[in-house]
């Protein structure tokens, strides 16, 4: 006979993806959790939107989607750009998983600054770009990138990462897809061609993104990142696709990399609806702000707008006990040290106002 307590137990604990219980999803799912919320949390009825309003300003949403890409967007990289004018942010950086978005970038920075002469906005929002690496990791196309104005990030493969698909099991005999892309090699060291990029990276003061990979392949990246300078997060390691657990977090961030905590999973999502909102409070306490950076990562069709989705999050830290300081050193100190904007900034305005005219041939 079975012990049914003990098989109802041992159900309690069966995971839900990596870290998530079925326990905990009945706790949070329970008809009563609206009212424990607020019982157990007395702080929430002091938040009030508009609450995040100066703490928005001078922030820098380092890892936000816009129109176009390669899929709708709910909004397209002009809009954004106004409503992150309009709340008084510093700067956006628009990613893009396979191209170029820095060219974007400049244009709608063009636009801003239009905006802003003609007196429709008074706030100059810096716009910022990067390459995405998922047709491969390509030194010379990097290297190309990073010639365009306006380029300050460097991402990682997401769809095409051979760490992600393995980390999936779609990868159990360890053989690669012809379009899966590598980033360290059987023997635990990174590539050849991937260090050639994060040295760029250094050289010509650009963050980078460590994209969707397992832990295998993380941990020798953030050793390398920490022997070059490189300057790098972890792209939300906190949703199920490419989750981390804390001590494998905890690890990189001691290595020096900071860890994404971006709107998802905290705020409930159809993208991922079965997730534990609290764990990035959890994740932030226990990694400590000095080392996270809060970043939107929205621009999905079925999200909010992104800027809206970036002042809900930060009321949900900030009721579940995230102080304004640590709000303000991972929204706005942190991306600015990720993407080298502590440091003396290109003058990209200077750059554009400067360039010689377009000749008339150029337009046949």
């Amino acid at each position: 006979m079975c012990d049914f307590a003990a098989d109802s137990e041992a159900a309690r604990q069966l995971l839900v993806g990596r870290v998530l219980t079925v326990e905990r999803v009945r706790e949070l799912n329970a008809k009563d959790y609206f009212y424990q919320m607020l019982k157990d949390n007395p702080e929430i009825t002091k938040i009030h939107p508009g609450i995040e309003n100066e703490l928005l300003r001078g922030a820098i949403d380092c890892h936000i989607h816009g129109y176009p890409d390669f899929v709708h967007r709910s909004q397209d990289m002009f809009q954004i750009a106004v409503d992150a004018s309009r709340a008084g942010m510093r700067a956006l950086a628009f990613k893009d998983h396979w191209n170029v978005s820095a060219s974007s970038a400049y244009l709608v920075q063009r636009h801003i600054d239009s905006l802003i002469e003609r007196g429709e906005l008074t706030h100059r929002v810096e716009v910022y770009g990067g390459t995405g690496t998922c047709f491969g990791a390509n030194p010379d196309a990097v290297r190309v990138a990073l010639q365009y104005p306006n380029c300050k990030m460097i991402w990682f493969p997401t769809f095409t990462s051979f760490g992600f698909w393995r980390g999936a099991g779609k990868r159990p005999d360890g053989k690669m897809q012809r379009t899966d892309v590598r980033l360290v090699g059987d023997n635990g060291e990174v590539l050849p061609e991937v260090q050639e990029i994060m040295e760029m990276a250094v050289a010509k003061k650009v963050g980078m993104g460590f994209g969707h990979t397992d832990f295998k392949e993380l941990l020798p990246l953030a050793k390398l990142a920490k022997k070059l300078g490189v300057r790098a997060t972890l792209d939300h390691p906190l949703l199920e696709l490419n989750k981390l657990l804390l001590d494998e977090m905890k690890e990189l961030a001691d290595l020096g990399v900071y860890v994404g905590t971006y709107c998802q999973p905290m705020i409930p999502s159809l993208y991922q609806p079965v997730a534990d909102p609290m764990e990035t409070v959890k994740t932030i306490k226990a990694i400590g702000a000095d080392r996270c950076i809060i970043g939107s990562d929205f621009g999905q069709v079925l999200h909010m707008d992104s800027i809206d989705g970036m002042r809900v999050f930060i009321r949900a830290l900030l009721a579940f006990g995230i102080s304004e300081k640590e709000v303000k050193v991972m929204l706005q100190d942190n991306p600015a040290k990720l993407m080298w904007l502590d440091s003396p900034a290109t003058d990209f305005a200077k750059i554009y106002k400067e360039a010689p005219p377009v000749p008339q041939s150029a337009n046949r």
